[in-house]
């Protein structure tokens, strides 16, 4: 028989060992707990696009950094030397001869003066895509397509726009413009008010300056609609058409000179951007350069100190980077790949960087050129034999493309003018190279569809007939 004291000891007992057992449990559950804790599942996160990214080495592309300018040898003149780090190149004796000039499809008389007219028919107007939102730069037209193509056709040729019509689509015209902007014009049927003869015209920015490319797009819709068109150059800045020091706000303005080491410094930082490896920044050069030589944008001490940098390779500050020879490779050997290619072909990324940075080489030599022989010292600031047997031959050759490549063509042929008034001795050796017959190729192109071309061609056969 237990007693009181028995049994308080045995319930003192039990109630012990429950405890005990407890707090294993509890110590348990926190150990579990802590490896639980450090042995997360990983979180699940979204696949994630990566790219490869070469060696930096290998991402830096270098266009036309410094390349040999392999000049034909006019008869050993002395700053005919090869570029910094680049060896002598080879005169080849056949490479002499003056390359012939390249010809089109010869057209007939009839055929050569139809101007360029595009014709779309209402039986070829379709429904527009609704996949893709209508564009602001767009309008509906109650007129006849073919009147409505007509007139589109004459201000792409009074803007001097470059068009070519998709052939698998025949209501679209795809356009590109002095400033290298890119866009199509598309014709559809204008929904709802297709049974009213109601034209939706659409244009659509591919690439390129906003601005150029909404002055143009204004003008070609205005012109669908029978508005008035302004003159290409009424729509320009002031400082296209007066310089900046004679205009008003600087007339009273008191602003510090600038001193020579300044303007200097100026050149010298567009030859740093030009002898740059990055393609970019070659673009960023030869833009700067177009305005250095332009007096009506720079100062014309500045403009003169540019110029002559670009014409005489032995100018001063052209030990370091020759910017004669840069620009000169760029006008000599920038197009070869254009012209290898079929004419139909579109012009890769790379192609039309390269297209672009010889228009600018061009413009900035004719800007030198014209601002030197205004001060009558063009002669004396160039060497006239590589001029006569180098660069005219190769200008005479850009007038003879100028159906694929009337850009250039309309600088070759301002290029050509300044130097045909300037001596009769270049004029004689344009006449001997098949001048009359370039510009007159070029005459062409220009009335059917670059009117700039036609302007300044006509103007550079002019001279040409006066001079020789």
């Amino acid at each position: 028989m237990s007693t009181p004291n028995q049994n308080n000891k045995e319930e003192y007992d039990q109630r012990l060992k429950r405890s005990q057992q407890r707090i294993p449990e509890a110590a348990r559950s926190s150990s579990t707990g802590e490896r639980y804790a450090t042995a997360r599942i990983a979180e699940q996160e979204p696949i994630m696009r990566s790219v490869a990214l070469s060696p930096a080495s290998q991402q830096q592309r270098t266009v036309l950094f410094e390349p040999a300018l392999q000049r034909v040898n006019p008869g050993g003149l002395a700053h005919l030397r090869p570029l910094r780090s680049v060896g002598q190149p080879i005169i080849d004796k056949a490479a002499l001869k003056p390359q012939p000039l390249l010809r089109g499809p010869r057209r007939t008389k009839s055929e050569s003066s139809l101007p360029w007219e595009w014709h779309v028919d209402r039986a070829s107007l379709s429904d527009r895509p609704d996949d893709f939102p209508l564009l602001r730069t767009s309008r509906v037209i109650k007129l006849e397509p073919h009147v409505i193509s007509k007139r589109i056709s004459d201000c792409l040729q009074s803007r001097s726009i470059k068009t070519k019509i998709s052939k698998g689509e025949g209501n679209v015209a795809k356009c590109r413009n002095t400033d290298f902007c890119k866009f199509t014009i598309s014709l559809y049927v204008a929904g709802e008010d297709a049974c009213d003869g109601g034209v939706l015209v659409e244009v659509h920015r591919l690439c390129g300056d906003c601005i150029s490319f909404m002055k143009d797009c204004r003008a070609l819709l205005n012109a669908a609609e029978g508005k008035k068109e302004l003159h290409p150059g009424e729509d320009k800045p002031p400082f296209f058409r007066l310089p900046v020091s004679e205009m008003n706000f600087l007339k009273t303005a008191s602003l510090p000179p600038l001193s020579q080491e300044e303007e200097v410094d100026c050149v010298n930082v567009t030859a740093e951007l030009l002898s740059s490896r990055q393609s970019d920044t070659n673009m960023l050069g030869m833009e700067s350069l177009e305005v250095q030589t332009d007096p009506l944008r720079s100062l014309r001490s500045t403009a003169f100190m540019a110029s002559r940098r670009i014409l005489n390779p032995d100018e001063q500050g052209n030990e370091g980077f020759n910017m004669h020879n840069y620009v000169m490779s760029l006008v000599i050997y920038g197009d070869d790949e254009a012209l290898s290619a079929p004419e139909d072909s579109p012009l890769t990324a790379m192609e039309d960087h390269s297209t672009k940075l010889r228009n600018l080489a061009m413009s900035s030599l004719f800007n030198a050129l014209s601002l030197l022989a205004s001060e009558n010292a063009l002669l004396g600031a160039i060497h006239q034999e590589w001029y006569a047997e180098v660069l005219i031959p190769k200008l005479l050759r850009d007038l003879s493309t100028a159906a694929r490549h009337p850009h250039d063509a309309c600088y070759a042929s301002r290029c050509l003018s300044v130097l045909a008034r300037t001596s009769s001795d270049f004029a004689m050796a344009m006449k001997k190279a098949g001048g009359h017959e370039a510009v007159s190729s070029a005459e062409e192109v220009g009335a059917r569809e670059f009117a700039l071309l036609a302007r300044y061609a006509g103007s550079y056969h002019k001279v040409l007939s006066c001079c020789v």
